[in-house]
């Protein structure tokens, strides 16, 4: 009676440890994501280095996968302003040597650029920093211009946040107007649809051919693109709410590409 009992209680206590030891396993097996190379136990070893070696197998081809995605996204984008400005803008080729980025931002403006974009129920899709110049007198102020699958936002850079100022969705913008010059103007032509139209918005836009082809690519309309030659009485007209019409006249010749105000107080593109 003794050893039966004996018996039992070793059985239970081997069962009892079995338990154990598969539980212990279960809580130290590796996160998926991230296969540590320091996880090393003295039972299961034949399973840890399978493990390991299928798990290397495959953070190697998803890394090739995502490459090869980058890559094949870059070629199309390249295409794409190719055919948008090979022989029509001066800039072209300085500016499609580099790889086209998602965005220009430092890690301040990341960083508020993250907590804003937690306020909309959008998709990220570009940042930089951009020069603004009011509809009327043409004072320069610096905004932060962020792209999403829907709309164009314009935000004055604050401390520790970004402040709304403009919000257009991209179905009302009806025209990107780029000169033909060096220049990094930039003229977006507001639909008079659109109920909350302030007029049309005038940028100098660093990286501009990345931002017009990202643009077009998103919205699928080549037609948005207009270049604009420079020389003598090339003007073009944008919208004010409730006000006439401003002139922005495109000249060349300048060494240096700028938009300035003349003593008329009229906008000057020298490209």
């Amino acid at each position: 009676m003794m050893a039966e009992e004996e018996f039992s209680f070793k059985r239970t206590l081997i069962t009892h440890t079995r338990r154990k030891i598969v539980r212990r396993f279960t809580r130290s097996l590796p996160n998926l994501r991230v296969l540590s190379r320091g996880w090393h136990k003295k039972i299961f070893i034949k399973a840890t280095n399978k493990l390991r070696k299928i798990h290397m197998i495959w953070k190697n081809k998803r890394y090739k996968m995502s490459q090869d995605l980058k890559r094949k996204k870059q070629i199309e984008l390249k295409m794409l302003a190719e055919y948008l400005f090979k022989d029509k803008k001066c800039s072209y080729e300085c500016n499609t040597r580099c790889l086209f980025l998602i965005e220009r931002l430092n890690s301040l403006e990341k960083y508020l650029k993250m907590t804003f974009m937690r306020t909309l129920n959008e998709k990220y899709l570009y940042g930089v920093k951009v020069v603004k110049f009011d509809r009327k007198g043409y004072k320069r102020r610096t905004r932060l211009l962020i792209l999403t699958n829907k709309s164009l936002c314009l935000n004055q850079i604050l401390k520790n946040k970004l402040k709304p100022k403009e919000k257009i969705p991209l179905d009302f913008i009806k025209k990107l107007e780029v000169t033909s010059g060096r220049d990094n103007f930039l003229l977006i032509k507001i639909s008079q649809e659109y109920k909350h139209n302030k007029g049309d918005i005038i940028l100098e836009v660093p990286y501009l051919i990345e931002f017009v082809t990202k643009f077009i690519n998103i919205s699928g309309n080549y037609k948005l693109l207009n270049i604009n030659r420079l020389g003598v009485n090339q003007t073009l007209y944008h919208d004010i709410k409730g006000s006439k019409s401003g002139v922005i006249e495109l000249k060349e010749g300048n060494s240096t590409p700028s938009i300035t105000k003349d003593k008329y107080k009229k906008l000057i593109v020298w490209g």
